[in-house]
């Protein structure tokens, strides 16, 4: 068990220009530099994906992961994983995150599905003392459908959440969700 993190709440503020890529994302772009390395092809889905965190890269977006993708990455190769948790940045467990998580699982999204949307939403960047993304990059379709069709809904628990929690919590948006496909076609 992670320990929590006790950030001074005052000090927090929300980050535009960030990016949160959800693990089956670092997952096609690490398989593609695998790929590579042993000289075979990387599929069309693996070339999208690290054809969208580059594209994040180079236009200066704050890049981050989550906890469990960092821990993942640093079971892997150096090789093939340093890259990424040199560009990363991870994310910490915020004070709501479980809460937040909590709500979106009574909208029907899968656990892994609630953490990741959760993490974009009060995750924290210690270093900048910052809080949340302004968006999330997934290669799963089915939870950009679901986030989508659900989206005003989600919207609403959101701000009602956030209205009633202290002040830099209450400034917070909720993230976009996104495909690779979208970042190609900025």
């Amino acid at each position: 068990m992670t320990p929590k993190v006790v950030v001074p709440e005052t000090k927090l503020t929300f980050q535009s220009a960030s990016v949160l890529f959800d693990k089956n994302v670092i997952r096609r772009v690490y398989e593609r530099r695998v790929r590579l390395a042993l000289g075979q092809p990387p599929t069309l889905l693996q070339t999208e994906a690290a054809n969208a965190y580059t594209r994040l890269c180079t236009l200066g977006n704050r890049l981050y992961i989550t906890e469990q993708t960092a821990n993942i990455l640093q079971r892997r190769p150096s090789v093939f994983a340093d890259e990424f948790l040199a560009d990363t940045q991870t994310l910490k467990k915020g004070r709501y995150l479980r809460r937040w998580a909590r709500r979106l699982r009574e909208l029907s999204f899968s656990p892994e599905d609630a953490i990741v949307v959760a993490y974009g939403s009060f995750g924290i960047d210690l270093t900048r003392q910052a809080v949340g993304v302004e968006a999330i990059v997934t290669g799963d379709l089915k939870l950009v459908a679901h986030f989508n069709a659900r989206q005003e809904e989600i919207r609403e628990r959101f701000e009602g959440m956030i209205s009633s929690l202290s002040t830099p919590y209450q400034t917070l948006a909720l993230p976009s969700i996104m495909i690779p496909t979208d970042i190609l076609t900025l």
